[in-house]
């Protein structure tokens, strides 16, 4: 019976490091001088940044660059244990799925509110 290793890519260290400071991608960009197709090239493993900006990456995630790299332990500000949601004082473990549909979610959300807020969009229910 052979045992299944889950295996979390560069990119997918980089996108949940990122979504832990509740940063997009647009304001990664920002903060690091690129392009924000650049730093969905990184999260999708196409691309791969250089020393100084994966230097930056780290320090502006608050993360090893040896965890960037490797996943190893240590440098992360993860628990390590499984994904948790406080929902009115009540602690919810998460699966794995769980957690990146709700941060992917949430990633959308930002998105379309930053997107409202800059061309004046107003929901219906905010009217």
């Amino acid at each position: 019976m052979s045992e299944v290793i889950e295996f979390m890519t560069f990119g997918a260290r980089l996108k949940s490091a990122r979504n832990s400071k509740r940063l997009t991608q647009h304001q990664v960009a920002d903060l690091l001088g690129l392009n924000f197709t650049t730093i969905s090239k990184y999260e999708n493993d196409k691309s791969q940044p250089d020393n100084e900006i994966l230097q930056k990456m780290a320090v502006l995630y608050d993360v090893s660059i040896d965890w960037l790299l490797t996943g190893e332990p240590g440098g992360a500000t993860e628990s390590g244990g499984k994904a948790k949601m406080y929902f009115d004082g009540e602690v919810e473990e998460l699966t794995r799925e769980e957690a990146e549909h709700l941060r992917d979610s949430l990633e959308m959300f930002r998105l379309l509110k930053e997107k409202r807020a800059k061309y004046g969009i107003q929901r219906k229910s905010d009217k």
